[in-house]
């Protein structure tokens, strides 16, 4: 109980005026460590501006916090304070490590380098490297990079990464003896940038197996396959962008349905093995098929459908394109804590292991956050009579939230009944999904405070997406559904990491943060620690409420 009220007093500003500055320090870390930014920074903003014994560590600490809250402008003005009020502070190099953090976010290459210099021969010298490595991935602007070449061409990693550019496409005839420098000049690998095949301008290679049921009767296949063939329509309008981005994508399909024997047919030819990327199999035992291949010839295979984080168990090969489970209820959890009062949740979710996972996520992101969890009762929906009375023995007297893990029409109905005898005002976390539940009415979600959690939603308001709409129906005569969406933003991401990194991009995307997609209003990359991987994952998951119901529902399968 004593850490809760230690969170409960972390929301209360004023009182930072009044308790100890060790305090005042400590708050302020423990908000910085739970990524609450703001509330950090305002907390660690007056120790910053004394001149006590925790002021530069504040300082520093404020510059992180405004720098992970995209404030970078902020983060830059408090270090520049530190350097020049606390010139001596142990933790200098720290701090020059951080500012040329800012510095990168801020578009200054030249400085940022020019800071990471210093720190050559010091303990932080292998982690320059590496944020030195991420950003200059992310540049490509030729121009700015060959200007950069000139003042910083002795440094490694700065040549290999421009080396990196050439045969991932920046490539020109008159850069020959450009990259045969580098090469000797850095002990770089021949065969890598010098062969034939670092040369070719073919494109990058990408395998696409899907169930498409090409040797089944069209008549009875037609409709149960139209995900794979609205997918992968959406898979060949992103080549088509990436084809005008300078991007040359190389699309090879094969019919790879549940059948593993058919699977490692299809794995055994002989061009598999110079795939540059594989998406697919998406069913489970093909999938795995898939992901041994991928491990014993270290190529990256994307499964395009599962949020299951258990089929890239122990394989750095392989990458879910689908929000995770984990991630749906992490985020849904945070942003119950953030947008509802009081810090109290009623959980209750169906006996079905994505449910049940659900669940137990939900509950410990909100506990770790400073939440607690009156109730977490599991339910059987099929026990009618039973799931009813779990609904009716419930108190929601002090609840700030209720959240319900099951798509099931019996704890939907039970769920909206109580709510709407009981406590209309109440707010309802739920999945998406029961806005097809036909035994309740949109006036009936309307009535409640209900918040839809949505892994798939696409902002039909969006230019990008307008313009998707009308060049996708005036190539197929239908509109694009949501495989189709999924199978643009797929290919156009991972095509673009293809072109930044190159086949083997796994290195990479430990220092990837959030980035905006297409469609998705954000992809991103959890660190599985538990299981040695790095996972793609969207984890911009967006809760919304019926009033955004037309962005809520995109247009559904045909």
């Amino acid at each position: 109980m004593a850490g809760l009220a230690l969170l409960s007093a972390l929301s209360l500003p004023t009182l930072a005026q009044t308790q100890d500055p060790a305090t005042t320090y400590g708050n302020g870390k423990v908000l910085l460590q739970q990524q609450r930014y703001d509330q950090a920074m305002a907390e660690l903003k007056p120790l910053a501006s004394q001149n006590g014994s925790y002021a530069a560590e504040a300082s520093y600490l404020y510059a992180l916090a405004a720098l992970k809250s995209g404030k970078a402008d902020e983060a830059y003005q408090m270090l520049l304070q530190l350097q020049n009020q606390h010139p001596n502070w142990g933790g200098m190099a720290d701090a020059d490590y951080l500012l040329a953090n800012v510095l990168f976010e801020q578009n200054d290459y030249e400085r940022a380098l020019s800071k990471l210099q210093e720190l050559q021969g010091t303990p932080l010298a292998k982690d320059a490297e590496g944020l030195k490595r991420y950003y200059l991935n992310r540049l490509n602007d030729r121009p700015k990079y060959e200007q950069l070449m000139r003042r910083f061409g002795s440094d490694r990693v700065v040549a290999q990464t421009f080396a990196d550019k050439l045969v991932g496409g920046w490539y020109k005839p008159e850069d020959r003896r450009m990259l045969e420098s580098l090469v000797q000049e850095f002990k770089l690998d021949p065969k890598r940038y010098l062969s034939k095949d670092a040369m070719k301008s073919q494109g990058l290679d990408v395998a696409v197996l899907l169930p498409f049921q090409l040797k089944q009767d069209y008549a009875t296949t037609a409709r149960k396959s139209q995900f794979i063939t609205d997918m992968y329509a959406g898979m060949q309008m992103a080549q088509d962008s990436l084809q005008q981005m300078g991007i040359h994508i190389n699309l090879y399909t094969y019919d790879a349905g549940a059948d593993t024997a058919t699977v490692k047919r299809v794995l055994d030819t002989p061009e598999m093995k110079s795939m540059d990327l594989i998406i697919g199999p998406v069913y489970k035992t093909t999938a795995r098929v898939a992901a041994r291949f991928g491990a014993q010839h270290n190529i990256n295979v994307i499964n395009p459908l599962t949020q299951d984080l258990e089929m890239a168990a122990g394989n750095s090969n392989v990458f879910l394109f689908e929000s995770s489970v984990a991630t749906q209820a992490r985020q849904a959890a945070t942003y119950a804590y953030q947008n509802f009062s009081p810090k109290t949740a009623v959980i209750l979710y169906e006996n079905t292991k994505d449910d049940t996972t659900y669940a137990n996520n939900y509950r410990r992101q909100f506990q770790k956050l400073g939440g607690k969890v009156t109730v977490f009762k599991r339910i059987n929906p099929a026990e009618a009579a039973a799931t009813a009375t779990a609904f009716r023995s419930l108190s929601l007297q002090g609840v700030g939230h209720m959240a319900v893990f099951s798509g099931k029409m019996t704890a939907a109905m039970n769920a909206t009944s109580l709510l709407q005898s009981k406590a209309p005002e109440l707010p309802l976390i739920t999945y998406d999904s029961w806005l097809d539940i036909n035994q309740i009415t949109l006036q009936q979600l309307d009535y409640l405070q209900v918040y839809f959690i949505s892994p798939k939603y696409v902002n039909k308001q969006n230019s990008l997406n307008k313009s998707f709409l009308e060049k996708y129906s005036r190539k197929y005569n239908l509109p694009p559904s949501p495989y189709a969406y999924a199978g643009y933003e797929m290919l156009f991401y991972f095509g673009q990491l293809l072109h930044q990194y190159g086949p083997q991009f796994n290195g990479q995307l430990a220092t990837s943060g959030l980035k905006p997609g297409v469609f998705y209003s954000g992809v991103g990359y959890t660190d599985q620690s538990q299981r040695g991987q790095v996972q793609p994952d969207n984890q911009y998951v967006p809760i919304l409420k019926l009033e955004n119901l037309e962005l809520t529902v995109v247009n559904p399968v045909l």
